[in-house]
């Protein structure tokens, strides 16, 4: 549900801010002779729960740094929303409690536009909000993902996880052997009986966004390399770890059955997914692992 979570409070988040700082907009755009009654009737409306959307937005936007991706004390444009909201929650009280000392209704706005600017910025440096196909296309990806965790996939044969576990065994009992020597030895210990034609394939899967597309090239039999060529995945800060880690590993350990880059995860599956998808039109004979 982590996704789920961060997404639908980005989304409330996004709501709450454009709700509080319309009450100004609204005000100044009615004024003058030719005041809109409904406007007026609106802003009246949106000025009475003025301090529980403030405070909600506060809530809901911690919410939603914790299970976003980055820390919340890291420094980024959501975080710095996150302090201007508290900010602009001490000027509102602030003015309650020393109405006489200082007009703080001029840093309130001024905050406001500064929370708006960094809102902006945010949507940008993380590629826009996540639309509603991709959206749930993510949430229904984790939650099949989740019933795996704690039931297993009935798609992963004992013999492939035990050719799995031989190739890390294979891994740790190799580090003085020839590296040459060791990466075929972990390239036969992951194909078993499968042979794979010498060439460059393409392969095509599901990331965070549709099409990652991956080329991957085999010599005797033995994986020598994988590029991500393509792909739609949003947030470099993110996706960039596992497009440049996921395919060394699986040169390294001979298999696309990698572990994931942290903060990556769909991305590091949809690489390894591809992988398979592009050895597909490899194979001469045997059985390539799921993921």
């Amino acid at each position: 549900m982590t996704l789920f979570i961060n997404v639908a409070t980005a989304w409330i988040s996004v709501a709450l801010a454009v709700l509080l700082a319309i009450i100004y907009i609204l005000r100044i755009l009615n004024k003058g002779k030719r005041k809109s009654k409904l406007i007026s009737k609106i802003n009246r409306k949106l000025r009475n729960t003025h301090k529980p959307m403030g405070i909600a937005f506060v809530v809901f936007a911690c919410i939603h740094g914790f299970f976003s991706s980055g820390a919340i004390l890291s420094f980024n444009f959501g975080t710095l929303c996150m302090l201007m909201g508290i900010l602009l929650g001490l000027t509102y009280l602030f003015r309650k409690i020393f109405p006489q000392k200082l007009s703080w209704i001029k840093p309130h706005r001024g905050l406001t536009v500064v929370l708006l600017a960094f809102l902006g910025l945010h949507l940008w440096q993380v590629g826009g909000i996540i639309g509603p196909q991709a959206f749930f296309t993510g949430v229904t990806r984790e939650l099949e993902t989740s019933v795996e965790e704690l039931y297993g996939s009935t798609e992963t044969t004992s013999d492939e996880r035990t050719t799995q576990t031989d190739v890390v065994l294979a891994a740790e009992s190799d580090s003085n052997t020839n590296p040459t020597e060791s990466v075929v030895t972990k390239a036969n210990l992951f194909l078993g009986n499968v042979d794979l034609k010498d060439g460059t394939y393409t392969g095509v899967a599901d990331g965070y966004g549709p099409d990652l597309t991956v080329s991957v090239t085999v010599a005797g039999n033995v994986i020598t390399a994988v590029q991500v060529v393509s792909h739609n995945e949003q947030n470099e800060k993110y996706y960039g770890r596992a497009i440049y880690a996921v395919p060394d590993a699986i040169i390294a350990a001979q298999t696309p059955v990698v572990d994931t880059i942290s903060g990556a995860t769909y991305t590091s599956k949809g690489i390894m997914k591809a992988v398979v998808n592009a050895l597909q039109g490899a194979v001469i004979s045997g059985t390539l692992p799921s993921i």
